[in-house]
């Protein structure tokens, strides 16, 4: 969670905005957690599609993004969508 809410933190201050990162306890995690390039697009489209229905100006902002940039905490590698994911 620590390492989650570090990039957090990160992309907050490069809006602008103060995130109070001496709240966030335990250790930074060292390495990245591994998730196919797949499953990150198939999340991408299914938040785009969240977006167009609930807010239909921010979807319109990333329209051209094919391919977004993964959360720093994940090493995309080559791969389809997860097994376990429901499609």
């Amino acid at each position: 969670m620590a390492a989650f809410l570090t990039g957090i933190a990160e992309e907050a201050q490069r809006r602008g905005y103060h995130f109070d990162t001496s709240k966030i306890a335990g250790p930074k995690l060292d390495s990245q957690m591994e998730e196919t390039k797949g499953q990150l697009l198939y999340e991408w489209a299914h938040l785009r599609t969240k977006l167009q229905a609930r807010a239909p100006e921010v979807y319109r902002l990333y329209l051209k993004v094919k391919t977004p940039k993964a959360h720093p905490l994940f090493r995309i590698i080559p791969g389809n969508i997860r097994e376990w994911e429901r499609t």
